[in-house]
């Protein structure tokens, strides 16, 4: 049974330095069980409300899980390690957020709201965390044909439309 997910008032969590943990199977976020090769495991995450040195509402958020991904190379399961710490600075709406300088990327600025859902918070946090290509490092792409050489070459992707048409690779055309 799928555990509610809690929501915070992001403003009166950083106004208070409140802290909140807790942990979200994998099987709970449908976004992100659709970037792994298995739903098995969950995300630990912990938020710390504050005010940061500027004086705008924040928080700092860290998650860290397991997480099953397919290597892009060989296409077989790859255990990847998830472990991030990020600070979120609150603002109003969404004209300040736009009004936001791009220049700062160590603080991230994220429309507060008054019941934000922490784990849909995590989940797209943990999907922007996932690599782009994942690949077990050192990987080598899987073996194909192979010249006298020993390198891999790749089939002509039109060898197969050219025996369809019974034609030898010539350059004879039909009229």
């Amino acid at each position: 049974m799928p555990v509610p997910s809690p929501t915070i008032d992001s403003f009166e969590l950083a106004r208070t330095g409140r802290q909140l943990s807790g942990e979200v199977a994998v099987a709970q976020l449908p976004r992100l069980a659709e970037f792994v090769a298995s739903a098995d495991g969950a995300l630990r995450y912990r938020i710390q409300g504050l005010i940061d040195a500027e004086g705008h509402p924040a928080a700092d958020l860290k998650f860290d899980g397991q997480l099953q991904l397919i290597c892009q190379r060989c296409n077989s399961p790859l255990e990847f390690r998830l472990d991030r710490t990020a600070r979120f600075r609150f603002v109003a709406n969404e004209d300040e957020l736009n009004a936001m300088p791009i220049e700062d990327d160590e603080i991230e600025s994220i429309v507060g709201l008054p019941s934000l859902n922490v784990h849909d918070w995590v989940e797209d946090e943990a999907i922007l965390s996932l690599p782009l290509v994942p690949r077990h490092e050192g990987c080598s792409p899987p073996l194909g044909p192979e010249s006298n050489s020993g390198t891999v070459v790749a089939p002509n992707p039109f060898a197969i439309l050219l025996e369809l048409h019974g034609h030898d690779g010539g350059t004879k055309r039909h009229n």
